[in-house]
């Protein structure tokens, strides 16, 4: 595992988050998306929903992994088999599979970033700057999310202990939580 730093993005408070089963994260995450969006009228957002009703077969994901050449992060897999995608806002996506025939954008492997170790991308992060990323490290037993920075180096910063977590803290720098329980008390939005 390679070491990231923690030059631009803040710490982050999980504990309340932490409370949870990673599953218990990951569908109030998604509630929380889906509600936000039918209350600003966007449901319909780039001609898709943000939140599929559906995730991806078994089928579908491992020929996804076969595809990739690597074994999807068991929070990250569990998530598209339940949902396939995610989309908070422009440029703050998860990325997975294709719905009604469109895509969001899909995972992939890089050895690009860093020619030392590969990467997972799975997601759009644009916190600081369109076109910043999330990954994992490929390999990574621990599957800890790692923020891609582009205009800041690149920098590769600690993001999250796991994907569910990742969700959690995007959700909340998107649109803090105020009720008791499902907050995560961290920072202020980064947008």
């Amino acid at each position: 595992m390679i070491a990231h730093t923690n030059e631009v993005v803040p710490p982050f408070d999980f504990a309340s988050a932490l409370r949870l089963s990673p599953d218990e994260r990951m569908r109030r995450c998604v509630d929380r998306v889906r509600a936000r969006h039918l209350a600003e009228g966007q449901w319909d957002l780039f001609g898709l929903p943000p939140v599929p009703d559906a995730g991806a077969s078994e089928d579908e994901l491992v020929r996804l992994e076969s595809q990739l050449g690597v074994s999807l992060p068991a929070e990250y897999r569990a998530f598209l088999g339940r949902w396939r995608y995610l989309i908070l806002d422009d440029g703050l996506r998860v990325w997975g599979f294709r719905h009604g025939g469109v895509s969001v954008g899909g995972p992939w492997v890089s050895d690009e970033h860093r020619t030392e170790v590969q990467y997972l991308v799975f997601a759009d992060y644009w916190g600081y700057a369109d076109g910043d990323q999330l990954l994992f490290e490929a390999g990574d037993a621990g599957q800890a999310v790692v923020a891609y920075l582009h205009e800041h180096g690149p920098l590769f910063e600690e993001f999250a202990p796991s994907f569910s977590l990742a969700l959690w803290r995007m959700l909340e720098e998107w649109a803090p939580e105020a009720a008791p329980g499902t907050s995560s008390g961290g920072d202020a939005a980064v947008r």
